[in-house]
């Protein structure tokens, strides 16, 4: 049982959103993310012309020495949002939450979400605003993650992050704050509002952006995604830029599950992307994949895959309907 054990406690902070865990969080000062305008497209009743949503179930598959040991379905779920605004200075708001479920993860409260918007900005150009959400949980060691099992504090911390990309500028704030342990990671809109409150006070940093690391995450990811030929890219994050780069491969045992399931036509193949994060000063490099109908114009991904730890791969798969 120690080792399914680990695999539970691996539902962490670097699990659900470990295409993030080499970017650090900036050091505040300045104005405030208060200041900045129209904060009310992040608000889910703002009226859309496009709105598509998939969501995932989280498994979780442990390994020995690299082979795969033991699998675990369902200790966790998560979502992915491409919705589209019309009219001037509207745009496209991009999504990712992942979290575990406490009754399957042995008591463990996870949560990663970071959603992000890119718009025309009043100049004429496009400025991007992203909004990141997470636990704040110390295990660095599977003894440490395996000592979190079964928590029994009352409260749960959080760390979040504010960010707005334009006219060659970076600018984000962090805050650090705690809610009810009872709050689980399928309630995130009320975590969402918890953290954008604490935000409201922070200051934030300032940083140039250059012309070729001036996207956000999830938009830099979109648009190679959308290009057959898109291999790599750059974005900005907490003011640091970050090199992505992206292999495709066909797959056809994938190709012939989703359409079993349901969720590609007839003549539709799956492509499995291997992606590649790395901060441009240097620095290990984060891997993970992804799996998308080839062709597609807003290509949601159908499978996510992602190494946590030595001994874990977390995978979330779309579930149809």
């Amino acid at each position: 049982m120690g080792i399914v054990n680990r695999a539970a406690c691996a539902l962490s902070r670097r699990s659900f959103l470990g295409l993030l865990a080499a970017m650090p969080l900036a050091r505040i000062r300045g104005a405030t993310p208060a200041d900045w305008p129209d904060q009310s497209l992040w608000s889910p009743d703002q009226a859309s012309t496009l709105d598509l949503e998939r969501r995932y179930r989280a498994d979780a598959q442990v390994l020995l020495l690299g082979i795969p040991l033991l699998h675990r379905e369902g200790v966790g779920g998560g979502s992915v949002l491409w919705r589209e605004f019309g009219g001037s200075g509207q745009g496209r708001l991009l999504e990712f939450s992942g979290f575990s479920s406490p009754e399957r993860a042995a008591g463990l409260n996870r949560l990663g979400f970071i959603r992000e918007i890119a718009r025309t900005s009043g100049g004429g150009g496009l400025e991007y605003i992203y909004f990141g959400l997470m636990t704040a949980s110390a295990e660095e060691s599977a003894e440490q993650a395996r000592s979190a099992l079964h928590p029994t504090a009352k409260e749960q911390a959080y760390n979040a992050i504010d960010g707005r990309i334009a006219g060659g500028a970076s600018e984000s704030a962090t805050a650090r704050f705690s809610a009810p342990a009872s709050i689980s990671g399928d309630r995130c809109p009320e975590l969402v509002k918890q953290a954008q409150r604490a935000l409201a006070s922070a200051e934030i940093t300032a940083t140039r952006a250059t012309r070729e690391a001036s996207h956000s995450f999830l938009h830099a990811l979109a648009g190679l995604l959308v290009r057959p030929d898109g291999e790599q890219g750059r974005y900005i994050y907490s003011g640091r830029p970050y090199l992505l780069r992206l292999a495709r491969t066909p797959d056809g045992k994938a190709t012939a599950h989703f359409r079993e399931c349901g969720m590609i036509g007839g003549r539709a193949e799956v492509l499995r992307v291997s992606g590649k994060v790395r901060r441009e000063a240097g620095g290990k490099e984060t891997d993970f994949r992804l799996w998308i109908e080839s062709g597609s114009e807003r290509p949601l991904p159908l499978r996510i895959e992602y190494q946590a730890k030595s001994y874990l791969r977390l995978m979330f798969e779309a579930q149809a309907g």
